[in-house]
């Protein structure tokens, strides 16, 4: 064991003494809430312009255009432009042009005519289809008015008396979120499942670059030179791969702390909340997902000699990282089929977005055992790079 201690301190002084390593997996941490301020800072800063043409005129026109202006108007990045008279069609060098035809009040004023209203948008603007959906909503609301004053109209000529929500709604769902069980939760559980999936999905940011630093250790034994020195020295495979574990827990420990700043950094910018043990687990979470990366990187130099082999190697274990933790933003792992979910749980990382999931869900059980899988993965691929450990596969090969 003393060994395998001496392997891991020289590791973990390699690692904290690369300063290059460790600003780059900082950066990476924080990749993921400065990507949605990114996003959310650029869509602020876009601008647009609204044309209403109008093209009719009448108390109906005048509602519709005010709902419409005051809507767009809000985002705080459109200008809009009402114009009179003209051709009824798009305007010039507008993102969304909306025209108000002829003969638009008269038939919001009649009891069955539909009212059209033409849109005409920018062709490969997002900005474009972001403004028709707020126009969009608000025609819907619009038309929802009418269509009350329409049924109210036509109750009144038949000398009925009825609420007119309920013409036009009969059906109206009524929606709680329950667990698997069938128990109702609360309205925040929701909010706090999909803080969940982002942060399984985050975890990916810190992860390629630890696991570089850390993989990068028993190629660079080779090429440097020092691994014919270990070669020659009595000290055992499992030795050898423990040390390098233990020497991985530098990095290990610090993708998780800045992980899990990154992430309470996220939670503030999300409509959930976190508390204290989601932190705590996302923390180790992190780091068992790391650690295994670590132990899978491992095992491949050894049976896969070079600097550049075993970067190539990382890339595709981190690659497969970020499917699983990608995907686990759209699908439900535990409601595939069978023959799905098996190749799944052949991926140390899906244990991770299960662990952060089930937690959220307050199944504090199910995160322990997806927890503890996740680490015996680990542990396995030690032992098999333990297992396959030859003196000779530390010599660089000319």
């Amino acid at each position: 064991m003393k060994r395998a201690l001496v392997v891991a301190w020289k590791d973990a002084l390699e690692f904290l003494r690369d300063r290059k390593s460790i600003g780059l997996m900082v950066v990476s941490a924080f990749l993921f809430p400065l990507l949605g301020l990114l996003v959310t800072g650029l869509a602020s800063q876009q601008r647009a312009l609204v044309v209403v043409r109008l093209c009719d005129e009448g108390s109906h026109v005048e509602a519709f255009t005010e709902a419409v202006r005051r809507s767009l108007e809000s985002l705080g990045w459109v200008e809009v432009r009402l114009v009179e008279g003209g051709p009824c069609g798009a305007y010039p060098n507008a993102t969304l042009t909306i025209v108000v035809p002829r003969g638009f009040e008269a038939n919001a004023s009649s009891i069955d005519r539909p009212v059209v209203v033409r849109v005409y948008k920018l062709v490969g603007s997002s900005a474009a289809a972001q403004l028709e959906s707020v126009v969009s909503r608000v025609a819907g609301e619009f038309s929802h008015s009418l269509a009350v004053q329409r049924v109210e109209r036509l109750a009144g000529l038949a000398g009925l008396r009825v609420e007119a929500e309920n013409v036009l709604n009969p059906l109206r769902l009524a929606t709680e979120s329950v667990t698997v069980g069938g128990g109702v939760v609360g309205e925040g559980v929701e909010a706090r499942v999909q803080l969940a999936r982002f942060l399984a999905f985050a975890v990916f940011f810190v992860l390629n670059p630890a696991a570089i630093a850390v993989a990068d250790s028993v190629a660079r034994e080779r090429e440097s030179g020092t691994g014919e020195l270990i070669a020659v020295t009595p000290i055992r495979g499992g030795e050898f791969v423990v040390g390098k574990a233990l020497g991985s827990l530098a990095a290990v420990a610090l993708a998780g702390a800045v992980d899990t700043l990154a992430a309470l950094v996220y939670s503030g910018l999300s409509p959930g909340g976190l508390d204290a043990g989601l932190v705590a687990l996302h923390a180790v979470e992190t780091m068992l997902a790391v650690f295994a990366t670590a132990a899978l990187t491992i095992l491949a130099t050894m049976l896969l000699p070079g600097q550049r082999t075993a970067t190539l190697v990382t890339s595709l274990i981190t690659a497969t990282a970020t499917m699983v933790f990608f995907a686990s933003l759209f699908v439900d792992f535990e409601n595939l089929p069978l023959t799905v979910r098996v190749p799944l749980y052949l991926i140390p990382y899906t244990y991770t977005v299960m662990a952060i999931k089930s937690y959220a869900l307050g199944d504090a059980g199910a995160a322990a055992v997806y927890t503890a899988a996740l680490a015996v993965a680990a542990a396995a691929a030690l032992a098999a790079a333990a297992a396959v450990y030859r003196p000779s596969r530390m010599v660089k090969r000319g």
